[in-house]
């Protein structure tokens, strides 16, 4: 037909037709260019709304101390979290939320509230909150697991393992050390969630496979380092220190076995403390050593052979003024002294006479060969490497002080490597944390073990050394550390601080380094006490601390004694004053009012054997008067029987002891343990005292010591303040 023949209509419906067909082109096309073309971009668009990737935590490695015993481990804790947008009665799910979470209503319905497709309400929860929460099925609310770190024995060993942050990343210790192999590598998988983006399930198939972190086990030995912790607790509880710090140390191997600082704090709950209880002193902390680094000078000319163990010093009667006009003084005034007895008896005179003949170069050699001003290379974070200034920057008072340590400054790692190294016959050795890395099967990935640094000294010269130390403890001012079955080998220090640009005079560091036994080294302690209160001499203050730690040590390693079965350090060495004293002007101490203990201290420094009898914690009376003469004929096992009773005293303390005749040092030693305030009046021995012997007296109480007759000599001395 004729388009001229068509009517209206079908002239309107060819249109209607036309416009029809190129609308269903239309559509074609469209569908074509979604269906064909933008396939792949909207089939990843719906994976992405169906699908998404889940992380799979890796664990953290464990850590252990050498047989295995856990120090840190992981936990499983929850993180509750919300996506506001997906919930739709926000007061509601509030109410029930702060119920499960044990939240303020408010807190949870302002974190609800905010303009966030994703919140956190909650982070590490233990299992029951977030059981609580997902039995509420409350839709956009999910609690995801996660690990969080864990240390079973809370204080035990802080400072050396560190801890970790809110994201399980270490911060501190060991746990920052070795984070890269800790931590581990996080895998990846596929998971499915609904159309309001809550996950219903997890697929099979793994984007990347994850790594577990590397167990630890470290040289630490649980048991020591309860013992050191112990032990340290009660010396600065009790001499009420700023802080206080001990390292236990196997000479030949360079393991260190324990290691403590006090105040300490609880790694579960790091951020309750203060950030500078975290700090591991023993590495991270420098200060001037004072005697203990007498070591360094006496090694010096014994090495090169400048002076032997009998050459005579005069230490000016306790003043000297040097060429430079300074003056070294002594805390006790003594004359003439061998070398063994300068060093014994910590003459800083002596000592600084005997840096005169080893000369500043030579000092300085023995100074880099000890280690100081390097690090030791321990595996901790932030350790320091103390100052030894380069030679051309010593001037001409140098050689008056650093030949007894000062002018100089050091770590307590350094302290105990450098006896460490004497302790194993010249040879130092690098100080280490960690034995192996372990994976999660136990197979050793990394093994760690002893590695030599360099010989300090020969061999003889550390067996001359080992013996001028173990004089300082039979006879010097160690006394107070002598074990009756081992033999000690050992140094005091005490130290003047420097504050405010001067040195103080009432502040120390009190110090005590040694190795037992000394005939064949188990292991090397250093004892630290920051500013202790009331007597402050480091035989007496870190003295104590070193001893216990030794004599449970020992016990717990079943080491054999040093002097056989039935023999004591008292009958072997009559060590302490009786040593320079002529036996037949030797007397019997007062040993009234004092424990088991102190009498046994007291008997190593007169060369008595005790014997006790009866029962209670304090003598109350002695088969020879106090003061009686000591002859000859009386070295016997059974010369004094102490009875032990219940003193009859009104008040918490003990009796006041006979302190005539003995040296400050002496009486400050049998006062401390009752805690009384003492005054001094003139220099020399006691030669009277107030209360009496023999009355009661307690911490509340102060007595007054008149001395008289100024000790010159070796014959009457019993040590001094280093």
């Amino acid at each position: 037909m004729s388009a001229r023949y068509l009517t209206p209509i079908q002239k309107r419906l060819m249109v209607l037709e036309a416009i029809v067909l190129i609308c269903c082109a239309c559509v074609e096309a469209r569908l074509v260019y979604l269906q064909v073309w933008k396939h792949s971009d909207f089939k990843h668009m719906a994976s992405h709304q169906q699908y998404i990737q889940k992380q799979v935590e890796a664990s953290r490695g464990n850590i252990e101390d050498r047989n295995g015993a856990l120090l840190a481990m992981n936990i499983g804790l929850f993180n509750v979290s919300a996506h506001p947008d997906q919930m739709d009665d926000k007061t509601r799910d509030a109410a029930l939320l702060s119920h499960a979470l044990g939240m303020p209503y408010y807190s949870i319905l302002s974190k609800l509230s905010e303009n966030k497709q994703f919140v956190w309400l909650a982070r590490q929860v233990p299992y029951g909150y977030s059981d609580a929460v997902a039995a509420l099925k409350i839709d956009g609310v999910d609690a995801l697991r996660e690990q969080h770190r864990f240390y079973p024995d809370h204080e035990m060993a802080a400072q050396v393992l560190g801890f970790t942050g809110m994201d399980n990343q270490g911060l501190g210790g060991l746990e920052r050390y070795y984070d890269g192999l800790l931590t581990g590598k996080n895998g990846m998988m596929m998971a499915q969630r609904d159309a309001r983006g809550r996950l219903v399930s997890s697929g099979d198939e793994s984007l990347k496979v994850g790594k577990d972190g590397l167990n630890i086990r470290t040289t630490i030995n649980q048991t020591i380092q309860h013992i050191a912790q112990v032990e340290l607790k009660k010396a600065f509880e009790h001499f009420k220190c700023k802080a206080a710090s001990v390292v236990v140390m196997d000479p030949a191997t360079g393991e260190i076995l324990a290691m403590a600082n006090y105040p300490t704090f609880d790694p579960n709950s790091f951020s309750l403390y203060s950030p500078e209880v975290w700090k591991n002193r023993v590495v991270n902390d420098e200060f001037e050593p004072g005697s203990t680094f007498k070591l360094v000078t006496a090694v010096g000319v014994l090495e090169e052979g400048l002076v032997n163990e009998d050459d005579k010093f005069f230490c000016e009667n306790g003043a000297f003024k040097t060429d430079y006009g300074r003056t070294v003084r002594d805390h006790e005034k003594l004359g003439m002294l061998t070398f063994r007895e300068v060093f014994g008896f910590s003459s800083n005179i002596g000592m600084v006479k005997v840096g005169y003949k080893l000369g500043q170069e030579n000092l300085y050699k023995y100074c880099k060969k000890f280690g100081f001003g390097d690090p030791t290379g321990i595996d901790l974070p932030g350790e320091a490497t103390g100052k030894v200034r380069p030679l051309d920057q010593w001037s001409g008072l140098s050689l008056t002080t650093i030949p007894y340590g000062y002018e100089i400054s050091t770590t307590p790692i350094q302290i105990v490597d450098a006896y460490a190294a004497i302790a194993n016959g010249g040879m130092m050795m690098k100080p280490y944390m960690v034995k192996d890395l372990e994976d999660a099967d136990g197979h050793v990935v990394k093994a760690f073990g002893p590695r030599k640094i360099r010989r300090v000294c020969s061999e003889k010269t550390a067996q001359r050394m080992t013996q001028m130390l173990r004089w300082v403890v039979q006879h010097g001012t160690g006394t107070m550390v002598a074990l009756p079955t081992y033999d000690i080998a050992g140094k005091t220090g005490t130290a003047y601080k420097f504050e405010n640009g001067r040195y103080s005079s009432n502040s120390y560091v009190s110090s005590f380094v040694g190795f037992v036994p000394a005939e064949n080294p188990k292991v090397v302690i250093y004892v630290s006490l920051d500013d202790p209160r009331g007597i402050y001499w480091g035989g007496y203050t870190a003295g104590p601390v070193f001893k216990e730690v030794a004599k449970r040590v020992m016990a717990y390693d079943l080491v054999p004694g040093s002097y056989g079965t039935g023999t004591t350090n008292a009958s072997a060495s009559a060590g302490g004053l009786g040593a320079g004293v002529p036996k037949d002007e030797r007397r019997v101490p007062s040993f009234e009012g004092l424990t088991p203990e102190q009498c046994k201290w007291l008997a190593v420094s007169s060369g008595l054997n005790l014997r006790f009898t009866g029962r209670g914690e304090r003598v109350v009376a002695q088969s020879a008067a106090a003061g009686a003469p000591l002859m000859a004929g009386d070295q016997n096992p059974d010369n004094l029987v102490l009875t032990l009773g219940k003193p009859e005293i009104s008040q918490a303390g003990g009796l006041m002891p006979d302190l005539r005749g003995k040296t400050k040092r002496q009486a400050l030693a049998l006062l401390s343990p009752l805690g009384l305030k003492v005054n001094f009046r003139g220099e020399g021995v006691v030669r009277a005292q107030y209360p009496v012997a023999g009355r009661p007296v307690n911490s509340d109480m102060s007595c007054e010591m008149n001395c008289d007759v100024p000790l010159a000599g070796v014959s009457k001395f019993d040590g001094g303040k280093s």
